[in-house]
């Protein structure tokens, strides 16, 4: 045993028999933390070995005694002498995870007696050989006075010391008299999230009552970030981590791709876990102050300081994905608080974050524009795009949560002016202009002047895009589709008579609009009905009956849209799902001949039943012509049937029917092609 052994020990001794009282008093300082530790201790013996620069971890029970070994480096004695005295690490807070210096007084609530092995020293802690030094003291601590190892400790442990150590661990703790049901509990039940903000430790090798092995390996490491993988003899998990000034936020990743976490696994890290949630789908790393237990944080001003550095990190995640249209970040970054209360919640984790963030980075979002809840997002995004103003895309815009986390931090919706002086200039679906159209009536019916509405060309006539003012003067009519179309988007008949009135529009007023919900059906007469047709044979005059198709991932338990979608593409079609957009149609792409088209889902029980169309397809419909198709689904149990029809405002009899205005057909050419399930 080295020479600095002998003098840190006969210090520590002196002092105890100089004050008995005080050695009784750091006896229940130990006991206060080992209760404080409760279930901690695997923890902390970790995040001493990854503080030594270990590599590997290693727990085995052998005989009634408990290994815990690291191949990091070796004891000095000013390791020796921080672990005998409390709260004196020497290690450099920010710089390592620990550095209060008394976490490892958390075996004393397992153990009897510790061992250490390590580099020069081996050495005993024990309250009976404390005591036979000091009996005059009426407590003894178990981690305060190191003892020369017990000789038959060595006898009977050398062999597997031995071997632990030709497997290059370094450093060897064994304890005595640990509770076996306790030790088990706690070691084979630690989250793996536990392993994911060491810095050296890249695996462990539990030996128990069951085996596990840990492993974390690096994956990817670039500017964006770091791509974890943490594999463990029941799980394998991927973590995206992205760091700022010693913070980190660590995203989970499923197939590659960023989900967000459930609130109670959203938990915050002061490197390793504590038991308080950040209130988003993330999980959280910093150098925050916790309470002696290490278990909830402590807002003072360290704490403070590092959850400014995670706001710079959050906004620059959060800018990032709004440019690059990530809505999966985005997803994971949007809060699970009621933003609207935030003021009203006491002094927490979460509403120091929120305020920081409004504070700092408010005027950079209170740039970005917001989309009207009455217009939809995929028009509103073709608008914003010709004026390169920032937005929220149509995918970061379905996000939820993601409009109240905007508007909080001082975004606003854009106005109906803003919308009618680009209108002109991007092609918009019938759905957006019935809403541009609808909004502009009700402002102006609330006394709002808005100059350029008359001469817009937001309206339908014709089956052509033209001004209030041009049908006006030109003695047409607004498209019965369009005008039914409005109906459906909040608007009534006689409120378009009024606005027509008071922007005085007075021919078109008197000619559609006198009478209030005339509807004005076409004629439906056989003499007047368009030829039926289908699509031209499947596009390459291949017969729809006996076709050979590519196979193709058809599943039972899919939606017509999404089976539609797959065989199409399977088949020499290049079509992407906007089913969610309401813009008219499901699928949108090009044909087998590079043509564009626009195909509407229709999914039926049998071949010939009926099937209804919404106004918004419809108008849509009759506006995109030839390039419309309605794609009639039938799955039988053996089979996918895609019947496809071209134009069929123009080749089939649509009998208007009053469902909320949906137009009905039942009369149509079932040409299909089939795909076996």
């Amino acid at each position: 045993m080295n020479k600095s052994f002998e003098i840190i020990r006969q210090s520590l001794i002196d002092e105890a028999k100089n004050s008995p009282i005080l050695l009784s008093d750091l006896a229940g300082l130990e006991t206060y933390v080992s209760e404080s530790y409760n279930s901690r201790s695997f923890i902390e013996l970790l995040q001493n070995a990854d503080d030594a620069g270990a590599s590997s971890f290693f727990v085995k029970r052998h005989k009634d005694y408990l290994f815990v070994a690291n191949n990091g480096r070796t004891f000095n004695s000013a390791d020796l002498e921080s672990l005998c005295r409390s709260a004196s690490s020497n290690k450099v807070r920010g710089s390592s995870i620990g550095y209060r210096g008394i976490g490892f007084k958390s075996v004393v609530s397992f153990a009897k007696e510790v061992h250490l092995v390590s580099g020069d020293y081996q050495i005993t802690f024990s309250k009976e050989l404390s005591k036979q030094i000091i009996p005059q003291a009426p407590n003894i601590p178990l981690i305060r006075i190191p003892h020369f190892i017990k000789e038959e400790v060595i006898n009977e442990l050398s062999s597997e010391i031995i071997k632990i150590q030709n497997e290059g661990y370094q450093t060897i703790f064994i304890f005595t008299g640990a509770t076996a049901n306790q030790i088990d509990e706690e070691y084979t039940s630690f989250a793996n999230t536990t392993l994911l903000f060491l810095n050296n430790i890249r695996t462990i090798r539990i030996e128990l009552t069951k085996r596990i092995t840990a492993n974390i390996a690096i994956l990817e490491d670039n500017n964006q970030g770091r791509k974890i993988r943490i594999s463990t003899t029941d799980t394998i998990n991927d973590w995206f981590v992205c760091s700022y000034n010693n913070c980190k936020i660590a995203f989970s990743l499923q197939d590659n791709k960023i989900v967000k976490l459930p609130k109670n696994e959203a938990i915050i890290h002061a490197f390793l876990p504590t038991e308080d949630t950040c209130g988003m789908g993330v999980i959280l790393n910093g150098d925050f102050s916790t309470d002696p237990s290490r278990r909830h944080l402590i807002l003072d001003d360290t704490t403070k300081e590092v959850i400014s550095n995670l706001v710079l990190l959050y906004a620059t995640l959060l800018k990032e994905a709004l440019e690059n249209k990530n809505s999966s970040i985005v997803n994971a970054l949007i809060p699970y608080f009621d933003l609207s209360i935030i003021q009203l919640m006491k002094p927490s984790f979460e509403k120091e974050f929120i305020k920081q963030l409004k504070d700092k980075l408010g005027s950079f979002f209170s740039e970005i524009k917001l989309s009207p809840h009455w217009f939809n997002a995929v028009d509103y995004a073709k608008m914003m795009e010709i004026s390169n103003q920032p937005f929220l895309s149509p995918a970061i815009n379905e996000v939820a949560g993601v409009e109240g986390l905007m508007k909080y931090l001082g975004s606003k919706s854009d106005s109906i002016e803003s919308i009618l002086g680009t209108v002109n200039v991007v092609e918009l679906s019938m759905q957006g202009y019935a809403q541009i159209a609808v909004a502009s009536i009700k402002s102006i019916l609330m006394n709002h002047d808005l100059n350029t509405f008359s001469s817009s060309p937001i309206f339908m006539s014709n089956n052509k895009l033209c001004s209030l003012k041009e049908i006006n003067d030109n003695n047409l009519l607004i498209d019965d589709s369009f005008v039914q179309l409005m109906k459906d988007n909040g608007i009534l008949q006689k409120d378009i008579g009024l606005c027509l009135k008071k922007l005085h529009l007075k021919n078109l007023q008197e000619r559609q609009f006198k009478d209030e919900d005339i509807p004005h059906d076409k004629p439906t007469s056989d003499d007047n009905m368009p030829n039926k047709a289908s699509v031209t044979d499947w596009f390459n005059n291949v017969s729809s009956s006996s076709s050979n198709v590519i196979s193709t991932s058809i599943q039972k338990w899919r939606s017509a849209e999404e089976n539609t979608l797959n065989a199409l593409n399977s088949n020499g079609f290049s079509l992407r799902d906007v089913s969610n957009q309401n813009v008219g149609y499901d699928l949108e792409g090009k044909d087998p001949n590079s043509n564009y088209i626009y195909i509407e889902v229709k999914s039926v029980e049998f071949p010939g039943q009926k099937f209804r169309m919404t106004n918004n397809e419809y108008a849509v419909a009759q506006y995109k012509q030839d390039l419309y198709y309605l794609a009639i689904v039938y799955q039988s149990k053996e089979a996918l049937e895609i019947s496809l029809i071209k134009n069929p405002i123009n080749n089939l009899h649509m009998g208007r029917q009053c469902v909320q205005w949906v137009w009905e057909c039942s009369d149509y050419d079932y040409k299909p092609m089939k795909f076996p399930l």
